[in-house]
C-alpha cells in the first residue's frame, strides 16, 4: 500500500531528524462511549489532556482555544459562556440548548455552561467533538460537544499535587487534589481550587480594575468490590462573590459620545455595578458499572443546582439608564436532574450494539428588576418572573457491525421528545418625577402610579404570559469506516442534529412586551475524513471535510427597535432571536502532531469554514427600510449568500516545545510556545460593517525546569499585547460593545507531586 503524497514530502524535508525520534503516545478517545484510538475512531476529535491544562497554565476554558483549531469557547462571566465549533457556536445565555453541547463528567450542562467553563482543576482531559452528534448524548447537538472529565479516584497508593501560580494584571490561582485508597475496594480523591484574577479592564467612571474570582472544591468516592461492579460518586460545591464583568467599549461616534475609545485601551465605562453580586453551585454525579457476563449495564445520574444574584448596567455607559437585577435558581431542591441508562453487548463477533434512555428534568426561575428611565418624567421600574420548566425523554441505540478485518459500519439512532413550558409575569409601578442617578439609584417620586404596566390582552396587572414548547424529532448517524493500513483510516459519516427552540423573553422593555417564540433547528451532515500515523509512529495526522445545512437556522437579531415606554429608538441589549430559512456550513481541516527529534515536538493544525445562509430573511439595521415602530418590531433583508456567523472563517494554531534533559539538578529545562490565528469576522444581519472585526494572531510563551516531583515555570500569555476581538455589539448610536482576548499577562507556576 502506498503512502499518500503527503507521507513523501515529509518524508524528504524532515526524515534526517528523525533517527533519534521517539514514538508518540497513543492518544485514547471516548467520543462513541468505548475506549477507541484517536486515528481509528470514525470521528473528528481533539484531545487536551490534563497534562497539557497544567502545562500551559490554563485556568478557564476559553484557553483552550489555543490549542484547537476551528473552536472558540468564550467565558465573560457566567451570563455570556459559550463554546463555537468550525464557524458556529451560541455565546448568550437563552432557555434553548447550545450548538455545541458541554458535559462535566457526563452531565449535560444546559444554560449553566459558565459552571463548566469558569474554572479548570484536576482534569483528566478535554474532548472536543465536532460536527452533529445525534445518538450518544444527553442532548443532541447541531454542531458538536466539549467533553471535560475530572480525575478519578485510583488505587495506586496515597498520592496527588499542589499547583500555584501568580499573573500580572495581579491574580493567582491554586489549586491542588490527593488521592486516597481506604482499601484495595474504597479510594478517595479531593480536589480544590481558589482562583482570583484581574481581567485587564478598568472602568474609569467608578475607579475599578475589573475582578473575577471563583473558589471550589471536588470530592469523588470510588468502590470497587470486584471486577464486575463499580460505583463513583462525585460532589463539587463553587461559589462566587463580587465577580466584575464590566464590558470593553470603543467610540462609533465621537459626536454622541463622552469618550473617545479604542479596543486596545480595555476601558469600561459603565456608571453602575456591573457584576456577579453572588454564585453558588452545587453539583453531584452517580456512575454505576455492571458486567453480566458479556453484557455490561451503565447508569448515571447528575443534578446541578445554582443560585445567582446579579446586577448589571445594561448601556454599559455613563448614561443613567437601565440597570437590571436578576436573581436566578437554576434546579429545584433536588437541583437539575439527569438520568441516563445504557446497555451494552455482542451479538456473534460482529456486531456491537448499545440500547438505553436518558432523563432530564429542569426547573429554573429568574426575577428580573429593570428600572427604565423615561427622562424629565419618571421612573417606571419593571419587573418580571421568568419561570421555565425543560423535559427531556430519549430512547437510543448505536450499533457497530464489523463487514470485515478492516471496515466498520456504525448505525446509530435516537428519538428525542422535548417539552418546555415557560411564563413571564410582567409588573410595575410608576414613580412620577423620580430620577434614575448614576449607579442604578432611584430618587423619591412625587406620585406612585400603581400598576403602570398595561396588559394587552385585557388581564389585570400584573400580566401572565406564556408560550409551551413540545417536539418530537429524530436524530442519528451513519459510519463507515475502513483501514487501509496504519499510516490511512478513512471514515464516512452521515450525520443529523437538532435543537429545540424556546420562547423568546423581552426584558429590556424595547419591544412591545409579548411572548412570542422561535422554532427548533435541525442540521444534515456529511463528513470524509482520514487519519493516521507516520514514520513508524513518530507522527500523526487527521484531516477532514465537512458539509452541513442548517434548516430554521436560529440567529439573534442585533438591531435598534423602538421602546414602546419611552417612545424612542434604542438599542436591544438583550435582543430576541429568530429562524431564518437555511444555512450551509462547508469547510475543510486538518491536524499534524510530530516527534521532530527525541527532544523536540511539534503540532499544528488549522480549519477553514464557510457559514452562509442560503434561503429566507435575515433581521438586520437597514437605514434605506422604514423606521422601526410599534408595528415593525425589526427590518429584514435577504439572507441569501450573507454571512450566518459571527465568528472567522480561518483559524490556525501551531505549538511545539524542546527539550534539554536533566541540565540542571537532575531537572529537565524546557522552552515552548503557542501561536493561534482568528480570521476576519463579519456579523449576520449588519449592513453597514460597524460590527466588523479583523484577524489577528496570538502568542504564548513559556520556559522552566520540570522533573518527575516538582517544575517551575515562567510565561508570558499573549506576549505582544494583540487587541484581538472577538466580538462586538452596538451599544446605541455612540458606542461597541467589545468581547476581547486576554490582555499580555506575565506569570509564574510552581507544582509539586507527591506519592508518585
Amino acid at each position: 500500500m502506498k503512502r499518500p503524497l503527503a507521507t513523501a514530502v515529509l518524508s524528504f524535508a524532515i526524515l534526517p531528524a528523525l533517527s533519534s525520534a521517539q514514538i508518540l503516545e497513543e492518544v485514547i478517545v471516548t467520543a462513541q462511549k468505548k475506549d477507541e484510538s484517536l486515528t481509528s475512531a470514525p470521528v473528528a476529535v481533539a484531545v487536551v489532556s490534563g497534562q497539557q491544562i497544567s502545562d500551559f497554565s490554563m485556568f478557564q476554558a476559553d484557553e483552550l482555544s489555543k490549542l484547537v483549531s476551528g473552536m472558540e469557547v468564550r467565558y465573560e462571566g457566567d451570563a455570556n459562556a459559550g463554546v463555537g465549533l468550525r464557524g458556529v457556536g451560541t455565546f448568550q445565555q437563552q432557555s434553548a440548548p447550545a450548538r455545541v453541547g458541554t458535559y462535566m463528567d457526563d452531565y449535560y450542562i444546559a444554560s449553566q455552561a459558565g459552571f463548566a467553563l469558569a474554572a479548570m482543576f484536576d482534569m483528566a482531559n478535554v474532548q472536543v467533538l465536532k460536527g452533529p452528534q445525534g445518538t450518544l448524548y444527553g442532548q443532541p447537538s447541531p454542531t458538536g460537544a466539549l467533553i471535560l472529565t475530572s480525575q478519578d479516584p485510583n488505587f495506586d497508593g496515597v498520592n496527588g499535587h499542589i499547583q500555584g501560580s501568580y499573573t500580572d494584571p495581579q491574580g493567582y490561582n491554586v489549586q491542588g487534589a490527593i488521592n486516597i485508597p481506604f482499601t484495595d475496594q474504597l479510594a478517595m480523591r479531593i480536589a480544590v481550587l481558589t482562583d482570583d484574577r484581574e481581567s485587564g479592564i478598568e472602568n474609569v467612571v467608578l475607579d475599578i480594575d475589573d475582578k473575577r474570582n471563583r473558589e471550589g472544591i471536588r470530592a469523588k468516592l470510588l468502590w470497587q468490590p470486584s471486577d464486575t461492579f463499580s460505583a463513583k460518586l462525585g460532589y463539587t460545591y463553587m461559589e462566587s462573590e463580587n465577580s466584575d464583568t464590566y464590558r470593553i467599549l470603543e467610540t462609533e461616534d465621537r459626536s454622541l459620545a463622552n469618550f473617545n475609545l479604542k479596543a486596545d485601551d480595555r476601558i469600561a465605562i459603565a456608571d453602575a455595578r456591573d457584576e456577579m453580586v453572588s454564585k453558588e453551585d452545587q453539583f453531584g454525579t452517580l456512575h454505576l458499572n455492571w458486567l453480566v457476563g458479556d453484557v455490561e449495564v451503565t447508569w448515571f445520574s447528575g443534578f446541578l443546582d445554582s443560585d445567582a444574584e446579579q446586577i448589571g448596567d445594561q448601556d454599559n455607559t455613563d448614561i443613567p439608564g437601565a440597570t437590571i437585577a436578576n436573581n436566578t435558581q437554576y434546579g429545584d431542591s433536588m437541583g437539575a436532574v439527569q438520568h441516563e441508562l445504557r446497555i451494552t453487548g455482542q451479538a456473534g463477533d460482529s456486531w456491537e450494539w448499545t440500547v438505553g434512555g436518558y432523563y432530564q428534568d429542569t426547573e429554573s426561575r429568574t426575577d428580573v428588576l429593570v428600572p427604565q428611565h423615561i427622562f424629565g418624567i419618571g421612573v417606571f421600574p419593571f419587573s418580571l418572573d421568568i419561570p421555565i420548566d425543560t423535559e427531556v425523554r430519549a430512547l437510543f441505540t448505536h450499533n457497530t457491525i464489523s463487514m470485515g478485518p478492516d471496515t466498520e459500519l456504525t448505525v446509530g439512532v435516537r428519538f428525542n421528545k422535548f417539552k418546555q413550558d415557560a411564563g413571564n409575569v410582567q409588573s410595575g409601578d410608576f414613580w412620577l418625577g423620580s430620577e434614575l442617578l448614576p449607579g442604578g439609584e432611584i430618587t423619591d417620586p412625587f406620585f406612585i402610579i400603581e400598576n403602570a404596566f398595561t396588559c394587552f390582552d385585557g388581564q389585570e396587572a400584573p400580566c401572565q404570559l406564556g408560550s409551551g414548547y413540545d417536539e418530537d424529532e429524530w436524530t442519528g448517524t451513519i459510519k463507515l469506516s475502513h483501514s487501509f493500513s496504519d499510516e490511512l483510516n478513512m471514515y464516512g459519516t452521515l450525520d443529523r442534529g437538532y435543537r429545540p427552540g424556546a420562547a423568546n423573553f423581552d426584558t429590556t422593555g424595547i419591544f412591545t412586551p409579548d411572548f412570542n417564540a422561535y422554532g427548533g433547528e435541525d442540521v444534515n451532515s456529511i463528513e470524509i475524513g482520514a487519519k493516521g500515523d507516520l514514520f513508524d509512529g513518530r507522527a500523526r495526522y487527521t484531516a477532514a471535510a465537512f458539509y452541513s445545512v442548517y434548516e430554521n437556522y436560529q440567529v439573534q437579531v442585533a438591531l435598534e427597535a423602538y421602546n414602546t415606554v419611552s417612545g424612542a429608538v434604542e438599542t436591544a441589549s438583550n435582543p430576541p432571536w429568530a429562524n431564518v430559512d437555511e444555512a450551509v456550513q462547508m469547510g475543510f481541516e486538518a491536524d499534524f502532531t510530530m516527534m521532530v527529534s527525541e527532544n523536540w515536538s511539534f503540532y499544528t493544525g488549522f480549519t477553514y469554514s464557510q457559514v452562509e445562509f442560503t434561503d429566507g430573511d435575515v433581521p438586520c439595521n437597514d437605514p434605506s427600510q422604514p423606521a422601526v415602530g410599534p408595528d415593525n418590531r425589526y427590518n429584514v433583508c435577504s439572507a441569501d449568500g450573507e454571512v450566518a456567523s459571527a465568528q472567522p472563517e480561518l483559524s490556525a494554531v501551531m505549538q511545539s516545545e524542546y527539550v534539554w534533559p536533566q541540565l540542571i539538578a537532575g531537572s529537565d529545562v524546557y522552552i515552548s510556545g503557542i501561536w493561534n490565528y482568528k480570521g476576519d469576522i463579519e456579523v449576520p444581519g449588519d449592513t453597514t460593517g460597524r460590527l466588523d472585526s479583523d484577524s489577528y494572531s496570538l502568542f504564548d510563551f513559556y520556559a522552566g525546569l520540570r522533573n518527575d516531583t516538582w517544575s517551575l515555570q515562567a510565561f508570558v500569555k499573549n506576549a505582544f499585547d494583540e487587541d484581538g476581538v472577538l466580538s462586538k455589539r452596538p451599544v446605541g448610536g455612540a458606542y461597541n460593545e467589545l468581547t476581547l482576548i486576554a490582555p499580555q499577562t506575565f506569570g509564574i507556576t510552581a507544582s509539586y507531586n507527591f506519592g508518585m
